[in-house]
């Protein structure tokens, strides 16, 4: 299942919603409604800090899509192709499908988010100035007030020398241009922002024993966030340097076997799922490829409807998202399957199937690869 839901295109690059955010998005809003706006702006309406709240959340994840959006379009500017933003829990990333090509391509890609933050604070403080000098509500006040600080705090914390924030980038720069490694550089910054993390959930557990319970659980969840996204990313990158190189013929199942788009899923899974213990199987109708049937598909079918129905009306219909040259890396073919969220590409050559690929193919060579190099 897809994890994330696309909302729209800007300069070029796809802009996805994680389930996450929905999540994150309901907690800031209770947040501001219930604690923030009525402590700073005492004597309103019941109804006017939920919608200060709502009116707030949205802009200040609209402020974090134009802190990723900075790093994408600087990005783009030095022929890094990014797949698109996501916006999760605690803010958004940018999928680059690989690293800068040298550190000062890194640090000018890490600062250009910081620098976004600070100039949306300078827009909302202005603006706030502006509201204030021509007696507009002071509930309109507390909401520019609210974005002046928070993009403040952003831009401050994403500065935190600590991979993967933007401050950890600018320090993976750094030690790159140093060591001239980019793992080792990698690994030292993730145990800089591992080392935060850390921090911040201590932090967290000091509020909830001092009755700030609200408080304490951002800090412990934004702590875990980062601690999980400085291993990831490490990961991310050994697994690069790992896989660098590879292409998809080295490693793809050449012994395809197809099925025919008329045959039953009963038929299919005595006779194919069983027999040759494949998750996956390419659809083919007249000598034509069609699409892709996954043994998710089928488990999608009740199992009362398999005999009445054919392969083709449970199969993934074909597109550019399940095919994969021979001649692409392995690498560029995991972030196809990643942004698609089909775990298997068939591999096309001369309009011809002669191979398929599934991620843990990937991974299986990726540990076998890292465990020879320890």
């Amino acid at each position: 299942m897809r994890k994330s839901v696309h909302v729209g295109t800007v300069y070029g690059i796809n802009i996805n919603i994680n389930y996450t955010w929905l999540i994150i998005f309901g907690l800031v809003v209770w947040t501001l409604a219930v604690g923030y706006f009525p402590h700073v702006s005492p004597g309103l309406a019941g109804p006017s800090y939920w919608i200060m709240a709502v009116v707030s959340a949205l802009l200040l994840f609209g402020s974090l899509l134009l802190h990723e959006l900075s790093h994408s379009v600087v990005a783009v500017k030095h022929n890094l192709p990014i797949r698109g933003i996501t916006l999760f829990v605690f803010g958004g990333i940018a999928h680059m499908e690989k690293e800068p090509p040298d550190p000062g391509t890194e640090f000018k890609m890490a600062i250009a988010g910081p620098i976004c933050s600070l100039v949306l604070a300078a827009f909302f403080w202005g603006l706030t100035v502006l509201l204030a000098n021509i007696s507009v509500s002071d509930a309109v006040l507390a909401v520019t007030s609210y974005l002046y600080m928070l993009n403040i705090i952003v831009a401050v914390f994403n500065l935190f020398p600590g991979f993967p924030l933007d401050g950890g980038r600018v320090l993976r720069a750094g030690l790159w241009n140093h060591y001239k490694d980019l793992k080792k550089a990698t690994r030292i910054a993730s145990k800089f922002g591992k080392g935060f993390a850390y921090i911040l959930m201590g932090f967290g557990i000091l509020n909830l024993f001092a009755t700030s319970f609200i408080t304490g659980i951002w800090f412990i969840f934004i702590g875990l966030f980062l601690l999980e996204a400085a291993d990831q990313s490490y990961k991310q990158v050994e697994m690069k340097k790992a896989l660098a190189g590879i292409h998809v013929r080295d490693i793809m199942t050449r012994n395809v076997i197809t099925v025919q788009a008329e045959v039953t899923l009963d038929k299919l899974v005595d006779d194919h799922f069983f027999k040759y213990r494949f998750t996956s199987f390419p659809v083919i109708s007249d000598d034509m490829l069609v699409g892709l049937l996954t043994l998710h598909d089928v488990k999608e079918i009740p199992r009362e409807k398999w005999a009445r129905t054919p392969a083709v009306q449970a199969m993934i219909k074909l597109s550019d998202a399940i095919l994969i040259s021979p001649s692409a890396e392995v690498m560029a073919a995991l972030a196809k399957m990643v942004g698609s969220g089909i775990g298997r590409l068939i591999v096309v050559e001369d309009h011809k199937v002669i191979g398929i690929l599934s991620q843990r193919d990937i991974m299986r060579l990726f540990e076998v690869r890292i465990d020879l190099e320890h």
